[in-house]
């Protein structure tokens, strides 16, 4: 719990309005659902740029996705993207072998590589997961700009916490 409330206080204490600060988490939050880990603090940034939040929140925000949280986002996007394009299950230890890829210690240039061939010999993974990614993050990331917003008002003290 206390980590969820430094989490808000570093987000209230974020220069910006709660409009700028919650659009900035969302596009954090919508990132985070990606199979694209080694990329997500820069996609994340990109977004909140083109949806005019604040790029530290977002920043912030793609922390969703931690070496605790990868193996769930990962598992719930990868079933939600192989049931609705019709696909049929892999062998789930392919995804254990992209988390263990991902959470080594080898270098960036190396684990991108071998994140490469193992997705190109499955690609229908990648795309389940990307797709499924999209369809957890969307509903994930309006929700988090709701919540944000209201509480960045409501620890900021300012006098109208009504969301719009």
């Amino acid at each position: 719990m206390k980590r969820f409330q430094k989490f808000l206080w570093k987000l209230a204490t974020l220069d910006g309005s709660a409009e700028n600060i919650a659009r900035g988490v969302a596009a954090g939050t919508f990132i985070s659902f990606s199979p694209l880990v080694p990329f997500h603090t820069i996609l994340g940034i990109t977004l909140a740029f083109f949806v005019k939040g604040s790029k530290r929140a977002a920043m912030i925000a793609v922390w969703l996705s931690n070496p605790i949280t990868i193996p769930l986002f990962y598992a719930a996007s990868y079933y939600t993207g192989i049931s609705l394009l019709g696909f049929e299950h892999a062998d789930i230890g392919i995804l254990y072998e992209l988390i263990d890829i991902i959470g080594s210690k080898i270098k960036l240039g190396i684990k991108i590589e071998q994140i490469q061939i193992l997705l190109e010999s499955e690609m229908y993974i990648f795309y389940s997961m990307l797709f499924g990614g999209v369809v957890l993050g969307l509903p994930s990331a309006i929700a988090s700009y709701f919540i944000s917003k209201y509480w960045v008002k409501r620890l900021r003290n300012e006098e109208d916490i009504t969301i719009e």
